[in-house]
C-alpha cells in the first residue's frame, strides 16, 4: 500500500459554522484531497489524513475502513507500476486528443489600431505597419496544410481573424478581411474575430455572409472605467460604439464572447459592471458569454536567450501584480452577480466542485505550442499570440517562401509536464499545467523549452485553496438548499454530486 504520487493534500480556511467540527484540524481547517488522474476531490476529515500520513510512512497497522475509502478514490495505491500506468494513459490520451482536436490559424492583416490601450502587448507595433497583401493572404492559406503536417494534426483548421485590431473600418482592411473570409468560407474553415469592437457592427454583414459564428470583443467595466483605458489615439471614448456593437452582433445571431480586464484599477468596478450587464440582458442572452482576463507582465517579449542571465531573470516576470487575485476574490466574495457573469475558474475546479463533475487534469498550460499559429503581415510565422511581430519568436515564413524552424518549434510543440525535469516529481504539476509559460521559461533560461518557468509550488498550491475556499461555502449553501426541498423535487444537480468527485455532499 502506497499513496499515489498524484495526491494532493490542500489545506482550506472556511468561514465559520460551515462544516461539522469533526472536519477541522487542529489550526481550524479542513483538509481536502484531490487526485487530477483518479478525477476525484474530497473533503476528508483528520483521522482520514493521519491514516493517509501513516501509509505514506510505510505503516501497515492502519484502520482498514478508512484505508478502504482512500483507495476506492485512487489517492491511495496497491502498485506503483499500474498507478504509473494510470498517469501514462492520462498523459498519452491528452496527447492523442491534441493531434485530431482543431488546429487555430489566426491571421493578422496588419498590427494597426485605432485604439491606444496603455497595456497592449503590442506596444509600438500598432501605430505603423506592413500590410498583408492578396498574395500573403494565399500563401497562408496554401500553408496551412503542411503545418498541420508538421504537426501530426489531423484536427479541422479553422481561422481567427487578429491584429492589431483586424476589424478596422477602412477600405483596405475591409477588402483584406473579406479575402480571408471568403478563403476560408471556400475552404470550409470555421471562422471566429478577436477585436476590439469600435466597428464590428459595421462588419456583421459581411461576418454572417461568410459564416462567422463567433467574435470577442473587449470591456474593461462600467464606461467611467472603461472609457479610461480603452480609447481611441485621440483619448475619445469608445464604451458606447462597443457597448451598440455586442448587441448588434448577437441580435444577428453571432456569439459574443465579452472579455472584461481586471487589475488594480479596475477590480472594485466589477459590481457596477455586472449590475449594468444584468440590465442589459447580457447575463441571459443565450449569444453572449462573459469571462475575466488579468493585465500582465509583458516584458519578456523584448528578451533574447543570448541577453545576459542577470536581464533575461530582470525582464521575464510574473504574469499577475501581487495581491490582485486576493484583491478579486475578496470583491467576488462579496458580489454574487459578479461570480453569476464571470464565473471565474482560475484553478479549472469549478465544475469538479460545483457540479459534482470529475477533476480535469491540467496537461499544458497553454495550447499555442501545441495548436496555434499565427501569420503576421511581415510574412513570418508565430506559435504564440502574444509574441507576433518580435522576430526572435518568429518560427518560420509563409511568405515569400515558406520555412518552418523545427529546432525552435519542436520542442515547444511537445513540451509537457513530464518533458520538464523539475515538473516531474511534482505533485500539483497536474494543476499548472507543467512549467509555467513555455516562452517565459525559453527566454529565462537561454533558450531551453524544456526548464520550467514556474510560479513557487506554494503559490499553485495557494492558488487552488483561495479558489476551494471561495467555492465550497457555495457548494455546501447549494447542498443545504437542496436538502431542504420536498420529496420528488430532485434535479440534476442533485444527480451528479451524488455520482461526482464530492461523494460527501450526497
Amino acid at each position: 500500500m502506497l499513496v499515489s504520487p498524484n495526491t494532493v493534500t490542500f489545506s482550506v480556511e472556511l468561514p465559520e459554522g460551515t462544516l461539522d467540527p469533526a472536519y477541522l484540524d487542529e489550526g481550524g481547517k479542513v483538509s481536502v484531497l484531490a487526485n487530477a488522474v483518479s478525477g476525484s476531490m474530497d473533503i476528508v476529515t483528520p483521522a482520514e489524513v493521519a491514516v493517509l500520513e501513516r501509509v505514506r510512512a510505510g505503516d501497515a497497522a492502519v484502520d482498514r475502513e478508512l484505508v478502504a475509502g482512500l483507495l476506492e478514490r485512487g489517492y491511495v495505491c496497491t502498485d506503483a507500476v499500474e498507478e504509473e500506468a494510470r498517469y501514462r494513459a492520462i498523459v498519452d490520451g491528452y496527447f492523442q486528443a491534441i493531434q485530431e482536436a482543431p488546429f487555430q490559424f489566426m491571421f493578422i492583416p496588419s498590427f494597426v489600431c485605432n485604439l491606444a490601450c496603455p497595456y497592449c502587448f503590442e506596444g509600438e507595433l500598432t501605430t505603423r505597419s506592413p500590410r498583408m497583401d492578396e498574395e500573403m493572404i494565399e500563401a497562408a492559406f496554401d500553408t496551412i496544410p503542411e503545418i498541420q503536417d508538421r504537426h501530426q494534426n489531423s484536427g479541422p483548421p479553422y481561422i481567427t481573424l487578429f491584429g492589431g485590431e483586424p476589424l478596422l473600418d477602412t477600405a483596405y482592411q475591409r477588402g483584406a478581411v473579406e479575402q480571408i473570409l471568403r478563403g476560408s468560407y471556400d475552404r470550409g474553415y470555421p471562422v471566429t474575430a478577436i477585436t476590439n469592437g469600435v466597428a464590428l457592427d459595421a462588419y456583421v454583414p459581411m461576418l454572417l455572409k461568410y459564416g462567422c459564428e463567433e467574435v470577442q470583443v473587449s470591456l474593461d467595466g462600467t464606461p467611467r472605467t472603461h472609457d479610461t483605458r480603452r480609447v481611441f489615439r485621440n483619448g475619445k471614448p469608445t464604451f458606447e460604439l462597443i457597448e451598440r456593437s455586442i448587441d448588434v452582433a448577437a441580435e444577428a445571431g453571432i456569439r459574443v464572447l465579452i472579455r472584461v480586464l481586471v487589475d488594480e484599477d479596475s477590480v472594485d468596478d466589477m459590481p457596477r459592471f455586472a449590475e449594468f450587464a444584468q440590465t442589459k440582458g447580457w447575463l441571459d442572452h443565450p449569444k453572449i458569454r462573459l469571462f475575466n482576463g488579468f493585465t500582465k507582465a509583458t516584458t519578456f517579449l523584448y528578451v533574447t536567450p543570448d541577453h545576459p542571465e542577470e536581464k533575461r531573470k530582470r525582464m521575464v516576470r510574473g504574469d499577475v501584480k501581487a495581491g490582485l487575485q486576493e484583491a478579486f476574490w475578496s470583491m467576488v466574495k462579496q458580489n454574487p452577480l459578479v461570480d453569476r457573469m464571470l464565473q471565474p475558474d482560475l484553478a479549472r475546479i469549478r465544475s469538479a466542485v460545483l457540479e459534482g463533475d470529475r477533476l480535469r487534469p491540467n496537461l499544458q498550460g497553454c495550447s499555442a505550442g501545441t495548436s496555434v499559429v499565427a501569420f503576421d503581415p511581415n510574412g513570418k510565422i508565430y506559435g504564440c499570440p502574444e509574441t507576433v511581430g518580435r522576430p526572435q519568436h518568429a518560427c518560420g515564413t509563409f511568405y515569400p517562401e515558406f520555412s518552418y524552424a523545427a529546432g525552435y518549434r519542436d520542442p515547444w510543440r511537445h513540451r509537457h509536464v513530464d518533458t520538464v525535469p523539475m515538473c516531474r516529481d511534482c505533485n500539483v504539476k497536474l494543476f499548472c499545467g507543467g512549467g509555467g509559460c513555455p516562452i517565459k521559461a525559453w527566454a529565462a533560461n537561454g533558450g531551453d523549452f524544456n526548464t520550467c518557468y514556474c510560479p513557487k509550488v506554494s503559490s499553485i498550491t495557494t492558488r487552488v485553496e483561495t479558489q476551494l475556499a471561495y467555492l465550497l461555502p457555495m457548494a455546501l449553501r447549494r447542498q443545504q438548499e437542496h436538502a431542504n426541498r420536498p420529496e420528488g423535487e430532485e434535479g440534476t444537480w442533485e444527480q451528479m454530486t451524488r455520482v461526482g468527485s464530492f461523494p460527501w455532499m450526497s
